[in-house]
């Protein structure tokens, strides 16, 4: 299995085996918690330490058992007609209203897995409704990174702000472009939801500035 590492603030590195990256854990040449990883047949960016097969250090360990945060004000159960009303709401209060064609970059972080989500019907709908575009021509027109296994979600719900954590997860794979945006060279839009299925999904969407 190959194996790339992105640590927060620095570059992609690798490809790696996974002997390669077990023996460096071993050796204590950096640590699981530090870095996301992408593998092979992998659909999303996850922590290092969730990677089948690594070896997981007492740090990671510890870390990895931490509960998530249970997100707030959960409503409960309701008909299908009533659930579908919700539905509805949500999605229109979702959209950007910025011009797709200056759409740069988009982020999506999810507390489920990144597969699943963009596998979601749903999800598809409030990505479209987001960016005002069908998702075919979102995928083949505008670069995107999902990553997995995350509480970005529930830390912009809890704290109403963007957590730096965020910023040096994107910053790691997009350094230039997060840059820029934090220079102010982009608008930046965010939004999130909630699905049974995947969780807490973020969208973090980065719009060129036109000329005026």
């Amino acid at each position: 299995m190959q194996i790339h590492l992105a640590k927060p603030g620095g570059e992609r590195h690798g490809p790696f085996t996974l002997d390669q990256v077990n023996r460096d854990l071993a050796a204590k040449k950096y640590s699981d918690t530090e870095f996301w990883a992408w593998y092979d047949g992998a659909d999303a960016w996850v922590p290092l330490y969730s990677v089948p097969g690594i070896l997981q250090t007492e740090t990671s360990a510890a870390f990895a058992s931490k509960p998530v945060a249970p997100e707030k004000a959960v409503p409960p159960a309701t008909p299908a007609q009533a659930q579908q009303e919700e539905d509805e709401t949500a999605i229109a209060q979702l959209a950007s209203g910025m011009p797709f064609q200056t759409l740069e970059h988009l982020f999506i972080f999810t507390s489920g897995e990144g597969q699943a989500l963009l596998q979601s019907p749903l999800t598809v709908a409030l990505v479209e409704k987001v960016v005002g575009e069908k998702w075919p021509v979102i995928r083949e027109k505008v670069p995107r990174d999902v990553f997995g296994r995350c509480d970005i979600g529930q830390k912009l719900r809890a704290e109403g702000k963007v957590p730096e954590s965020a910023w040096r997860a994107m910053s790691a794979l997009k350094p230039e472009l997060i840059q820029q945006a934090r220079a102010g060279a982009f608008r930046t839009t965010v939004r999130t939801f909630s699905l049974d299925a995947v969780g807490i999904a973020a969208l973090f969407l980065f719009y060129r500035k036109e000329p005026s």
